[in-house]
């Protein structure tokens, strides 16, 4: 034992040496590289020596601290830098738009950080850096995921709603329960024909505590590995090393998801028993389109990971929206009743004709979005804007909750207004960028099958149920407070109590003469 601490100790130490004066050198560069000659960085807090804005980047609540700075510092466009890198907040949609989506060649790639590799997140897309490895992954998801594709996906979409339905109608005390089943079933059944029946499945647990690691060592500050990569040859057993010991068992957990779920496609296909899935489709060479297992496992793990953890954060917002606005509930039931009637369920080709509910859909994103400061990008190359000076290898963060608040853009930004999506007509106005979807190349490209989905599940149970304050046993309505939590890179409501009850008794038959077949 003493031998092989002696022996890591020799490996290490060099390590860390090396290690720290690449650091210093790296944060000297990095506080001084915005000479006059190539114009001065966005505004910002004033570094300090060697560790440049390292206190003063907000490492909770992030979205709104940097809302905070773009007041402060009177500017849409924020610089600051720590520990070596280069930070950029945009605060404003049209500045993300100039550069995620006008200047993409430029702004379309990721950093390469170590802590993804550890926790083997390297194999979802969503954090691939540009890349043939990002460009196949990219065909795939194009050609399952186009929006004219949906339309394959629909009977298992309505299956899974009308499911929750029932369970909403049989338990409504376990709303976050259903809302969890309905979120992790969608992604489970299309992707690789798993039909879901418990949250105590052992793909679903392990993808809430692969989740719930990896979200916490991608917060900025949580670890140094990102800063100091000489860190990762650290062995999970070494005192102190409790990041390397959850990247060890998120890796853990992100192998069983990719891996696991594809051996278990092959032999139910080669038993017969198979339900449809992509990953089906591939395994049999239905697709059309040859491409690695590897990749077709991955962007089976890239939807899921992305598609479960954001539904579960903007349906639990819905329902506490639903719970404090009746007012909404009422309009919306209101043109539900006057397109479909009373007697049967919303379907997907009802979407054109209900433009109050699609007025939802975007406001519930618009008000809290689940992702409410977008996933990093990477400028590849060195670039003036505004006349700021960006430093290749620059990470640029889109602010989407300070966009989708922006008081020039959207009159009473904190207020919950589905009617502010509609003209003055009652239809649909042209503000229909759903911004936590991201931008460029690089917007979600499960995007499509989040909308359907979402959509549904707001006609659905607004179709069928009314929601309303919770009361105790004197009759008095329980308050809700409006507090959330971010997990790292996804917000969610915190658990509220509310009451759930079918709107009629039409509405309670029409879920229990609900036919769910299996796909």
């Amino acid at each position: 034992m003493h031998e092989t601490l002696n022996n890591l100790y020799s490996s290490v130490i060099p390590l860390a040496v090396l290690g720290v004066t690449a650091f210093i050198l790296k944060q000297l560069v990095a506080n001084w590289s915005g000479s006059s000659n190539r114009g001065p960085f966005a505004p910002g807090p004033k570094p300090r020596f060697l560790v440049g804005n390292l206190y003063d980047l907000p490492s909770s609540d992030v979205a709104h601290h940097y809302a905070e700075w773009g007041r402060r510092y009177n500017s849409d466009i924020l610089h600051a830098s720590a520990l070596g890198n280069h930070f950029m907040i945009l605060n404003s949609f049209k500045d993300a738009e100039e550069l995620f989506e006008k200047r993409a060649s430029k702004y379309s790639d990721r950093p390469i950080a170590p802590v993804i590799k550890l926790m083997g997140w390297d194999s979802n897309m969503a954090f691939m850096p540009l890349g043939d490895e990002w460009r196949r992954h990219r065909r795939v998801a194009q050609q399952n995921l186009r929006q004219d594709a949906m339309v394959q996906y629909y009977p298992i979409q309505l299956e899974k709603v009308h499911r929750m339905l029932q369970g909403l109608l049989d338990t409504p005390e376990r709303f976050d329960y259903h809302n969890k089943m309905l979120s992790m079933s969608i992604p489970m059944s299309i992707m690789y024909g798993h039909d879901l029946k418990s949250l105590d499945d052992p793909f679903i647990v392990a993808a809430e505590e692969s989740a719930i690691m990896g979200l916490k060592l991608l917060q900025p500050g949580y670890t140094l590995i990102n800063v100091l990569p000489f860190l990762r040859y650290i062995p999970p057993w070494f005192p102190g090393a409790v990041a390397q010991r959850m990247a060890k068992e998120t890796k853990k957990m992100a192998d069983m998801l990719r891996l696991s779920p594809m051996e278990t496609v092959k032999n139910q296909l080669k038993e017969g028993t198979a339900l449809p899935s992509m990953i089906a489709k591939y395994i049999e060479g239905e697709s059309g389109y040859k491409e690695d297992e590897d990749v077709v496992g991955g962007l089976a793990f890239t939807v899921y990971s992305g598609a479960s953890d954001t539904t579960i954060s903007a349906t639990s917002t819905l329902f506490y929206l639903l719970a404090t606005h009746p007012e909404v509930q009422i309009r919306a039931q209101k043109e539900l009743d006057s397109v479909i009637g009373t007697d049967r369920l919303p379907g997907f080709d009802d979407r054109p004709y209900l433009p109050f509910i699609e007025a939802i859909y975007r406001e519930v994103l618009r008000w809290r979005p689940p992702t409410m400061l977008g996933l990093v990008h990477r400028a590849s190359e060195d670039d003036m804007y505004r006349g700021y000076y960006i430093p290749k290898g620059t990470n640029v963060f889109a602010n989407i909750w300070a966009m989708a608040h922006d008081e020039k853009k959207y009159e009473d930004p904190h207020a919950f207004k589905p009617e502010r999506f509609l003209d003055a007509d009652g239809g649909l106005n042209d503000d229909d960028r759903i911004l936590t979807y991201g931008f460029g190349r690089r917007i979600c490209v499960g995007k499509h099958l989040a909308s359907t989905s979402m959509w549904l599940t707001i006609a659905s149970i607004l179709a069928t149920f009314t929601f309303s304050k919770a009361k105790d046993q004197d009759g008095n309505e329980i308050e809700i407070k409006g507090d959330f939590y971010d997990s790292g890179i996804i917000t969610h409501k915190n658990h509220f109590q509310c009451l759930i009850l079918p709107r009629s008794e039409t509405a309670r038959r029409l879920i229990q003469e609900i036919n769910t077949p299996t796909f």
